[in-house]
């Protein structure tokens, strides 16, 4: 019965930790034992008293103190606020990177008696794995020693052995099909890459492979939705670290687009043709153009489009970025996706709202203002909600006043101080900042305009205009003023005249020459109709 005591009591520390007796199996291993409980005063008896402050000696030195604990140094402290951060920044909460950033580690002996634990763990892990004559390998109880191993190496703050044994307990969780586990440990190993002391293309490639295993374990477990935020995460992995405004790379950019597919395919998104870099993964590479083929693609990507919680709000953020570093195509490729799952959905009102706002925006800031308001009329105001919102005035004034080229309107709709200030105030700040981008072509043409004349420039044509006016009334004949083309320099009457009827001659010959012309003497006999 030892052998099964031995095995029962390995299992029982592999699960729950310790050495639960059943055996001397811990004392072989050579693990510490648990201290036991103080006796109080009133229970000791004299020979215990003696000895209690040995055995308090001995349990302290065996607990972290307080004065073992200090702060551990916060990674978004020392970024550089220029630089791009990692994707658990960018996509985590704030009360989430908080509660991650405010953990402490052990210094001193008790780092000391962590450390050794972590090693006893590692060992036992190595041993679960290893092949005898009588045993073979125990992949689940190697992932739990592995994950144990890990905590304490991050009570210690020791990120490299934290991070390679968290993924060794991933491999491991990955081959029992433990795919929510191994999933959970491969996210937090790419979290720890992203503030390893690595170089920067080595913290990228860990970060965008370790997310990418993440997004294959939720796959595997049908987990599409966290399957395609993880590749967002893998995504924007490649570009930790680059200037905030800086464009992004096309490696970079093909996956953030891949990541746009896993959440809407391309055949449910209406901004599709954006899509600048790939082809989708539902297009027919035999008939891509048949009607068959598109109707079969439509029905697949109903089945796959994601309308998770909170989804939109994960591709509102790569849209966000995409647009601050100048890629509009690809920003409409995302707010399109952000919009066809929104309304998939069936139930949002105010984020349709808003994602109908940002997409207009964005679309004028690319300069397309025919696209924008063929949107706008055919798609966006077909939204019932949509028409009394704040968000469809806001889309409303910024078309009008960049279809009608008037640069005061425009400042008027996203003013601070104008009426549209409360929707402005709802969308995202990245979004306000592409708003202030936005240009009309051309200049401003007033409502009076056709009324009235332009007016001296300065003071010296003022003054010839007052004696050209008194010229006409005292009956002097005064030349005709210069007219000035556009792009040319100031002409004079008689040249004037003349490019005149060289313009004529010219249609003229053009006329003539497709036979629509009469080259004969007199043509005004042969154009006047008699109605005698």
């Amino acid at each position: 019965m030892s052998h099964y005591k031995r095995d029962a009591a390995s299992n029982r520390d592999a699960l729950f930790g310790g050495s639960g007796g059943g055996g001397s199996s811990s004392s072989k291993r050579g693990s510490a034992p648990r201290p036991r409980p103080q006796q109080t005063p009133s229970t000791a008896g004299g020979g215990a008293s003696r000895q209690r402050p040995s055995a308090a000696a001995a349990v302290a030195s065996q607990q972290p103190s307080l004065v073992g604990l200090q702060s551990a140094p916060t990674p978004s402290s020392a970024a550089d606020p220029t630089a791009t951060p990692g994707p658990s920044s960018i996509f985590s909460s704030a009360g989430r990177s908080a509660a991650r950033s405010n953990l402490n580690v052990l210094t001193g002996d008790a780092k000391i008696a962590k450390m050794s634990e972590a090693e006893d763990y590692r060992l036992k892990a190595k041993k679960c794995m290893t092949r005898g004559i009588f045993s073979k390998p125990d992949p689940i109880s190697a992932a739990n020693y592995y994950k144990r191993a890990a905590d304490a190496y991050k009570a210690c703050g020791e990120n490299r052995l934290e991070r390679l044994h968290r993924i060794a307990s991933g491999d491991c969780q990955l081959g029992q099909d433990a795919y929510a586990t191994a999933a959970a440990e491969y996210g937090r190993a790419a979290e720890l890459a992203e503030t390893s002391d690595e170089t920067l293309p080595r913290k990228r490639q860990e970060c965008h492979k370790l997310n990418l295993d993440a997004a294959n374990a939720w796959a595997q477990m049908g987990e599409a939705g966290r399957a395609a935020e993880c590749k967002a995460r893998a995504a924007f992995g490649l570009v930790m670290g680059s200037p905030v405004q800086a464009r992004i790379e096309p490696k970079a950019l093909a996956a953030i687009e891949e990541a746009v597919e896993a959440f809407v395919p391309d055949p449910l998104n209406r901004k599709r043709d954006y899509r600048r870099t790939g082809t989708s993964a539902y297009a027919d590479p035999n008939s891509p153009d048949s009607a068959e083929a598109l109707e079969r693609a439509t029905a697949l990507a109903k089945q796959n489009v994601i309308t998770d919680s909170f989804a939109h709000e994960t591709l509102a953020k790569v849209g966000c970025r995409a647009a601050w570093g100048g890629h509009h195509e690809s920003a409409l490729y995302a707010f399109g996706a952000v919009t066809s799952s929104l309304e998939a959905e069936g139930y949002a009102t105010i984020s349709l709202s808003r994602a109908y706002a940002t997409e207009t925006i964005v679309t004028l800031a690319a300069g397309d203002v025919v696209a924008a308001k063929s949107d706008f009329q055919g798609v966006h105001l077909q939204r019932t909600s949509y028409l009394s919102s704040r968000e469809c005035a806001l889309a409303e004034d910024l078309i009008r006043a960049c279809d009608s080229m008037d640069p005061e309107a425009l400042d008027e709709a996203r003013g601070r101080g104008g009426p549209n200030r409360g929707a402005m105030a709802n969308l995202d700040p990245v979004v306000r900042e592409v708003v202030g981008t936005i240009r009309v072509s051309g200049r401003a043409r007033g409502k009076d305009a056709g009324a009235r004349k332009a007016a001296p420039s300065s003071k010296t044509g003022a003054v010839a205009g007052e004696q050209q006016q008194q010229q006409r009334q005292a009956g002097v004949s005064v030349p005709a003023e210069p007219q000035q083309t556009k792009g040319s320099a100031i002409l004079s009457e008689e040249e004037l005249a003349n490019d005149t009827d060289a313009a004529f001659d010219e249609m003229d010959g053009i006329m003539n020459s497709m036979g629509l012309g009469d080259d004969g003497g007199d043509d005004d006999d042969d154009d006047e109709i008699d109605l005698t």
